[in-house]
């Protein structure tokens, strides 16, 4: 009509088009069991802590979230962070090497280093 042709749609699209169709719209009901790499739940915690960087420089932070594998940290400065951190907390006796695993905005994930396992250099 008015100069349109007319597609035909093949069977494995007609197919597809029907299993979404099929597919309910609505949220899962619960969380969704991860297939690995599932970290340690952490517990809130609201403490202010201090990182170290290799050559001496230091950082005010927040701890949000802290267990015994990592923490979750925030501050103020936009800055990137070192690979390899030390992370100290003196009212509660905190003092670990951490690896910055992820980073974004002024929050900061950290995994614990082993103790006993030499500081990298940077």
């Amino acid at each position: 009509m008015l100069g349109r042709k007319s597609h035909t749609i093949s069977s494995a699209l007609r197919e597809r088009v029907r299993r979404i169709a099929a597919t309910p719209s609505t949220a899962p009901a619960g969380p969704q069991k991860a297939a690995f790499g599932k970290r340690q739940p952490r517990e809130p915690a609201f403490r202010p802590a201090q990182l170290t960087f290799m050559h001496g420089e230091r950082l005010d932070v927040v701890v949000k979230d802290l267990n015994a594998a990592g923490a979750r940290i925030e501050f103020v400065r936009g800055t990137g962070l070192p690979e390899r951190v030390l992370l100290s907390e003196p009212r509660q006796g905190l003092r670990k090497w951490a690896h910055v695993t992820w980073q974004a905005w002024g929050v900061a994930g950290l995994a614990f280093v082993e103790p006993g396992a030499p500081p990298a250099k940077d």
